[in-house]
């Protein structure tokens, strides 16, 4: 069973950025801060025009429920030609607690958060629309380096 974390005193809480494994292009993370409209696009331009068969967004904490919804529009936008696979997972992260006095050591302490990583799958259905769309040259949503 974990325990409730004692309240800090004497000091700060500064919590660290959870770690992301290496990012492909098929993996769309989600924050409270991300424009659905943008998210949908995004996935659109995968799922259509590059021709991905699998897209999954993750979402953190907070953003669980905003993941869900965008991707029940994903679905409505490209009129149910995917299916939704969520899984849902806890993470542990990790907080440093900075004292408030100069002269004490940095510390640590974890806690958990909840994650929900949705597979995005391809229908049959929509196999034929990416068919009819022809592939571009170029697979834009690879980040390219400018010689």
């Amino acid at each position: 069973m974990i325990e409730k974390r004692a309240p800090i005193q004497n000091g700060s809480i500064r919590k660290r950025t959870p770690h992301r494994p290496a990012s492909v292009p098929s993996d769309i993370y989600i924050s409270n801060k991300s424009i659905p409209a943008v998210v949908i696009k995004r996935v659109r331009q995968l799922m259509v025009n590059e021709r991905y068969h699998k897209v999954t967004l993750h979402g953190l904490g907070a953003s669980v429920v905003r993941t869900i919804s965008i991707a029940q529009r994903v679905q409505g936008a490209l009129h149910n030609q995917v299916d939704l696979r969520p899984t849902t997972t806890s993470v542990t992260l990790v907080d440093d607690i900075i004292p408030d006095d100069m002269d004490k050591d940095l510390d640590s302490q974890k806690r958990m958060s909840s994650a929900i990583h949705i597979d995005l799958i391809a229908k049959p259905g929509l196999e034929t629309l990416q068919q009819r769309v022809p592939p571009i040259a170029s697979k834009p949503s690879r980040k390219q380096r400018t010689k």
